[in-house]
């Protein structure tokens, strides 16, 4: 009768159960890496697509990353426009002008301009590309 055996596979074991923990601290560097891709992409599309006589350049500005957020799903960190202004004497998030200027106000006739859904597919690649080299340092400190 034939004899398998078998060297290593306990290290092999233990290197799968490494890669499925997952250090917090690998985990925010790619969100970080990605977030340093995606968030000039966003500016520059949005100071291209968003001109016109209403324009004051603000909104380009306004646009930041968060801090990295655990929640049950795992890690996310957010870029989005932050703060207010005064429009009128009264003050508008803008968040809210960014989601008009990206989906439009049909009943107001403004019409769509998706920047940062462009400035998103536009740098998808390159984001990722970002994180996997975050993601690639981690494994080669692993000598895996």
């Amino acid at each position: 009768m034939g004899r398998l055996t078998v060297n290593g596979l306990d290290a092999l074991s233990d290197d799968f159960a490494a890669l499925a923990r997952l250090p917090d601290s690998v985990v925010e560097g790619i969100l970080e890496a990605e977030a340093g891709v995606i968030l000039p992409a966003q500016r520059a599309e949005i100071e291209k697509q968003w001109t016109g006589p209403h324009s004051l350049g603000i909104s380009s500005k306004s646009v930041k990353k968060g801090k990295v957020k655990k929640d049950r799903d795992g890690r996310s960190l957010t870029i989005y426009p932050q703060g207010t202004r005064k429009r009128g004497g009264r003050s508008t998030r803008n968040a809210e002008i960014a989601f008009i200027n990206e989906y439009g106000a049909p009943g107001r006739h403004i019409a769509a301009r998706p920047a940062i859904d462009a400035a998103n597919k536009k740098k998808e690649k390159e984001a990722i590309d970002a994180g996997e080299r975050v993601y690639n340092q981690f494994l080669d400190s692993r000598n895996l």
